[in-house]
């Protein structure tokens, strides 16, 4: 009697992983992964995935760990290949740390310089012959010292312009510093971000509800970049899990089937901004949120006079406000006050009637090669000239 049973369950059992294996086969086969959004993990690398989604896209090498900022751009980073959704182009690194083919040694035999700040948009986010400081610099006949970072503010970007000053020597007679409207949360969290592995890493959340920002667990977060870079270093039970998550469909639906409720993942730090207009009469230069940015603009207009530079701002507009020339209305009224002079991208990109495809990538909010050329053409054409005999020297 014992002896049946077992034989009949062997078989229940057999048939039952049979059916599941032919189930999960035809599956894998024919039904497309993006449309699982219950299952993240289908057919897909998780490892890799989870990877991704701890870190920020840039190459791993690119960036470096920094006591103060964070992070910053390495040093003399090999060329690499920067991949996007709309393409790939190739990224690299003089030795100040910047996005720039001239070396310190040219740079110091320069007799004047011009000096691009900013974040991404500054830093290029295509390829580097047509971005917006190379384009003005071929253009407008000044040398530039291209230094935009990636995922800054302005307070990044002063300390990472005063760590360079020093290093060249001299004070540039110009610096272009773009703005754009994720400043403000770049400066509200700073310093938020750091280099594991490589890999640049956002230290901080923002939790909207409390409006507050959040530490993440670090040591969790070098553990999922460790798993990406070397699957082979989780136990077996974990690699095993991973395998079936990708594999097998029917094994998806029971961890769904099982699975206990996430809590809601906090925001990266952008959400910050989403509450900051810009417009006229908005807030901007009385906002509590905006103050660690404005407290970083009137440092950089301060040293602006005692040095005797130029400061320059270039307001980027969003692509969805590419052509609205009241989107920085309240930022205007601010630098106006502080006396500053600055370009709004909105008024050329208005007048051009372009729509904001024929100057942002299409699946990416930067400008694309040719709005780079667009807005480093204007800029040349703008505040274009000559550049004066000699920078101002460091004491």
């Amino acid at each position: 009697m014992l002896k049946v049973f077992l034989k009949n369950s062997a078989l229940v059992i057999a048939v039952i992983l049979i059916a599941l294996v032919s189930i999960d086969g035809l599956s894998y086969a024919f039904i497309s992964a993006n449309g699982l959004s219950f299952f993240p993990q289908y057919k897909k690398n998780r490892f890799q995935e989870q990877l991704n989604e701890a870190v920020h896209y840039f190459p791993r090498g690119y960036n470096v760990a920094d006591p103060v900022m964070g992070f910053d751009t390495q040093k003399n980073a090999t060329p690499v290949a920067f991949n996007m959704a709309d393409g790939s182009f190739e990224i690299f690194s003089n030795e100040l740390g910047c996005f720039d083919h001239h070396s310190l040694a040219e740079i110091k035999a320069a007799k004047a310089y011009d000096y691009f700040a900013g974040d991404s948009f500054t830093w290029g986010y295509g390829n580097y012959a047509q971005n917006i400081p190379a384009v003005y610099e071929k253009k407008s006949g000044r040398f530039s010292v291209k230094c935009g970072i990636i995922h800054s503010g302005q307070q990044h970007q002063f300390e990472k312009f005063q760590r360079t000053v020093k290093l060249i020597g001299s004070y540039p007679k110009r610096v272009i510093l773009g703005f754009y409207e994720n400043d403000v949360a770049n400066d509200f969290a700073y310093p938020h971000t750091t280099v594991i592995e490589g890999y640049e890493v956002d230290t901080l959340r923002f939790d909207p509800h409390r409006f507050q920002l959040v530490p993440r667990d670090m040591e969790a977060v070098r553990k999922v970049i460790l798993a990406g870079i070397n699957p082979k270093s989780q136990s077996w039970i974990v690699r095993t899990d991973a395998w079936l998550e990708k594999y097998s469909l029917s094994w998806n639906l029971i961890q769904f089937g099982i699975q206990k409720t996430k809590p809601q993942p906090l925001s990266t730090i952008y959400a910050i901004s989403e509450g900051v207009s810009y417009y006229k009469d908005k807030g901007y230069e009385t906002a509590d949120v905006t103050k660690k940015n404005r407290a970083a603009i009137e440092r950089w207009i301060e040293d602006a006079k005692t040095h005797h530079y130029e400061l320059i701002f270039v307001l980027i507009p969003p692509k969805l406000h590419h052509g609205n020339t009241q989107f920085y209305g309240g930022l205007h009224d601010y630098l106006e006050g502080k006396g500053v002079r600055f370009i709004d991208l909105t008024e050329p990109f208005h007048e051009s009637g372009l729509r904001s495809e024929k100057l942002y990538w299409m699946n990416d909010g930067h400008l694309h090669n040719e709005g780079n050329i667009f807005v480093g053409e204007y800029l040349a054409k703008k505040i274009g000239g000559a550049n004066a005999k000699t920078n101002k020297k460091l004491n």
